[in-house]
């Protein structure tokens, strides 16, 4: 049923029915989508994930479910397709009654975050960089990928990997170093943090060798004795003020140094989880039970969010491309259901980058399941697993494509055909879309081309049915 002027009820675990306020009726209804989706949102399972999990056999693994199961006392399950996760039936299972979050053996994570983290298939050596970091789950994640792989754990000169999260606010910054703190481990050795704003941050990967002390000592000396500086004097001050423009705000010793922070490469592979709405996260929607819903009109739905979320995000995934290296693969997602913020992010994107320089390739998760349909219709339902992901939204008739405006762009969307959106409705997940894009080379578009979507709500006829 399309959302009207009447608030929509949603159920929450253990409470009443919560009305969501006109406001946010009106910003589905103008951005279409179902707000059926949020007519069970209580039946979604709740994920968590099992940290160092590569680290850990199968037999370890399913002792660890067992423990889950008891304290819980309902059904739990691997993901199957979805290494390191774990379904909990009953959402309302809080992960302070579970011992094994207490013990620092799993962390919350839905997994529609972690299919598109894993999306970036990060390989040993891989410089990652995560451009809208908080609250740190996914770079976490991608830490642990990196670990686990031979090269993160040579000595020496050797190439060793790398993450930089970025984050434009301290606080939320600071909300990713404690999840560092409390779980990276060793992992925390090679992860670095910088306060900036993604749409402009310009700080590329590690110079090569950042992790050999000696080759560090020999280079800063031979720059001291060049221009008289002193690199144990720069840390110190940077000890004393708050984030500086081209040095992180967190990170361990090494990555620290100015030999460290004065690498020119691009990155390897790049993660644009970027700021959106939030209206496919049901279980972040149900929470504003407790703050108050007049805060969702301020972070959700006020401001011409309908409008300013889309532009952001534009220049976010631009920006990351630009940090890319070609070769390499940027994944960019969100946890909106809005087209506006998916399939005309995604579409803006691919109208400034030619074919012979950027490709939509099917995401792992899903490749080896499902067949393309040449009209990519709605019938078009790839399976990792359990997880069933849906196709991306298009016109689906020659009238909508007219009525829409969007006839011109029709060879856009069919180059979009590999990206895929999880809907709480069937994939069981909160909502999620991911694009898995590969630079497959340096294009002749300025440095920092105007980003803006294919389209926006109020430039576009509203027509065909609501997003599902």
């Amino acid at each position: 049923m399309a959302a009207g002027s009447r608030p929509v009820e949603i159920p929450a675990p253990g409470a009443s029915p919560l009305p969501l306020p006109p406001s946010f009726c009106a910003f589905l209804q103008e951005n279409h989508i179902d707000a059926a989706v949020y007519s069970n949102s209580c039946q979604l399972p709740r994920y968590v994930r099992i940290l160092r999990y590569r680290r850990q056999s199968q037999t370890e693994i399913d002792a660890l479910v067992r423990k889950i199961h008891a304290d819980a006392g309902c059904r739990v399950s691997e993901v199957v397709g979805v290494p390191g996760f774990i379904e909990i039936a009953n959402q309302s299972v809080r992960l302070s009654q579970l011992g094994a979050y207490i013990n620092g053996d799993i962390a919350g994570m839905d997994v529609s975050s972690g299919i598109a983290a894993q999306a970036l298939s990060v390989e040993p050596g891989h410089h990652v960089l995560d451009l809208c970091c908080a609250p740190g789950a996914k770079l976490l994640l991608l830490a642990e990928l990196l670990s686990t792989t031979p090269a993160s754990e040579s000595t020496g000169s050797a190439l060793v990997g790398t993450v930089t999260g970025v984050d434009i606010a301290q606080h939320r910054a600071a909300t990713c170093r404690s999840l560092i703190k409390k779980h990276a481990g060793n992992n925390k050795g090679f992860m670095r943090i910088f306060v900036d704003d993604g749409t402009v941050f310009d700080s590329r990967a590690p110079q090569q060798g950042w992790q050999d002390p000696q080759l560090v000592r020999e280079a800063m000396a031979s720059a001291s004795s060049l221009d008289g500086s002193s690199d144990r004097s720069a840390r110190k001050s940077r000890r004393h003020r708050s984030a500086q423009p081209g040095q992180p705000w967190f990170a361990p010793k090494l990555l620290s140094t100015a030999y460290a922070c004065s690498g020119t490469q691009l990155y390897d592979r790049v993660l644009v989880d970027a700021e959106c709405t939030h209206d496919g996260s049901l279980v972040h929607l149900q929470k504003y039970a407790r703050w108050g819903w007049d805060h969702l009109d301020t972070q959700v739905v006020g401001d011409d969010r309908s409008i300013s979320v889309p532009i952001l995000q534009s220049q976010l995934l631009e920006n990351g491309w630009r940090l890319l290296k070609p070769g390499g693969v940027l994944v960019y997602s969100t946890c909106s259901l809005s087209r506006y913020q998916n399939e005309f992010v995604l579409g803006g994107f691919l109208a400034r980058h030619a074919e012979n320089e950027a490709i939509v390739e099917p995401i792992p998760a899903f490749s080896d399941s499902g067949v393309q349909s040449e009209d990519m219709s709605t019938s078009n339902i790839r399976r990792c697993g359990g997880i069933l992901a849906s196709p991306i939204w298009m016109p689906n008739c020659d009238d909508e494509w007219n009525r829409s405006g969007l006839d011109q762009h029709r060879a856009v969307f069919a180059r979009m055909s590999h990206a895929a959106r999880l809907d709480p409705m069937v994939s069981n997940t909160s909502g999620m879309f991911i694009a898995r894009i590969k630079k497959l080379r340096q294009g002749a578009q300025p440095a920092r081309p105007e980003a803006v979507p294919l389209a926006l709500p109020q430039s576009i006829a509203h027509c065909g049915q609501a997003s599902k």
